[in-house]
């Protein structure tokens, strides 16, 4: 694919500094885009179109969410802060500042120089749930009433941290990945953890003669994806590896988690972490976004690429709509691509001549 190939999919009112989060309504028909700086962005039917720009708090965002009924957005920040906005109006609904109990010795992550930031890195409201659930980085965390947005219960889980999600549309099935290569399943709404697999990979090593080799070893996960049916899960990796795993396995005791093997793996790129993931409509493949700016659909069924390309500002975020086929890419530099693509069964596939995600990502 040429590089005026991609280029004819990018937005032209995108942001200045580099994409934090990108996340598709729930209905598709809205986008919404974070980056460093504290600024949003939503984008009406996923196009620059209408789009409007919203700057955030004083701290850095982390991440963004919608609600399952589509009514409410939440942005999060690194300092725990937490604002609810009334969507699509975007009308701020409420603040509410998160603290851990940092009296306990079991919060203090311990090994890392890192000065304790408290990430929001999850926020969930599951179909019919009177709560709202969120969580920091580093295993704290909280109930809210739906209502009022009240703190009703706060737990903490030891543990290192967690950086990546993945929710189901109905935000009843939650994993997290940690900095050590773990996946953990969340249950709601006990909010309790179980150990759920470790991404293992070959890496570049060096045997005691000090010769290259390769080693197996865990890498910390970079994205975590769900497919549309629930029954597999993506992860990624800080060395460009990625995993598919069956969701419905029980893996709930961390002695046998080493010995588990993915449903499909492929071997690490090692050359940036692969910061996006995202499942194609019938879950039979998935397109990854690498720190270097490498694009791939990879059918894991047949353990082969179907495509590759390069997006030369480096991919950051990466959302897919499963409503109205649509991709969104975030870069590095706050550039923004959103592609669409036709299904296997739409007679104006074979029309298209130019579109290599039309023709392939189905």
């Amino acid at each position: 694919m040429t590089e005026t190939g991609i280029e004819k999919f990018r937005q032209k009112n995108a942001h200045k500094d580099a994409i934090v989060r990108m996340r598709y309504s729930p209905t598709g028909q809205f986008l919404v885009s974070a980056d460093r700086s504290g600024e949003f962005m939503i984008w009406p039917g996923g196009n620059s179109r209408g789009s409007k720009r919203f700057c955030s708090s004083r701290s850095t965002l982390t991440d963004v969410w919608f609600s399952e009924d589509e009514k409410l957005l939440f942005i999060g920040h690194q300092d725990g802060l937490l604002l609810i906005y009334e969507f699509p109006k975007i009308e701020l609904t409420a603040k509410v500042q998160l603290k851990p109990d940092r009296s306990d010795p079991s919060t203090i992550l311990s090994g890392t120089s890192r000065p304790i930031l408290d990430y929001v890195v999850m926020v969930v409201c599951p179909a019919g749930s009177p709560n709202v659930y969120v969580a920091l980085e580093f295993r704290d965390f909280f109930s809210l009433s739906r209502n009022n947005f009240e703190v009703t219960n706060k737990s903490h889980i030891p543990g290192n941290i967690i950086e990546q999600v993945a929710v189901s549309p109905d935000g009843n099935r939650i994993f997290f990945g940690d900095d050590l290569g773990y996946i953990y399943r969340f249950l709601l709404p006990d909010m309790k953890m179980t150990l759920f697999a470790e991404h293992r990979e070959l890496v570049n090593g060096m045997t005691a003669s000090m010769l290259p080799t390769k080693v197996e070893a865990s890498t910390g996960i970079a994205a975590l994806a769900l497919s549309p049916d629930g029954l597999r899960l993506a992860s990624t990796s800080y060395t460009g590896g990625v995993q598919i795993w069956d969701t419905q396995i029980d893996s709930s005791q961390k002695e046998n988690i080493r010995g588990s093997s993915a449903y499909a793996a492929k071997e690490p790129l090692q050359k940036g972490r692969m910061r996006g993931v995202g499942f194609s409509p019938n879950s039979s493949s998935v397109i990854t976004g690498n720190d270097d700016g490498t694009l791939e659909i990879w059918d894991y069924s047949a353990k082969s690429v179907i495509y590759h390309a390069n997006c030369q500002e480096g991919v950051r975020s990466l959302a897919v709509s499963l409503i109205d086929s649509k991709c969104a890419i975030g870069c590095r530099d706050g550039s923004i691509f959103l592609i669409p693509w036709l299904g296997a069964d739409d007679p104006k596939q074979q029309k298209v001549k130019n579109g290599w995600f039309q023709k392939l990502f189905i």
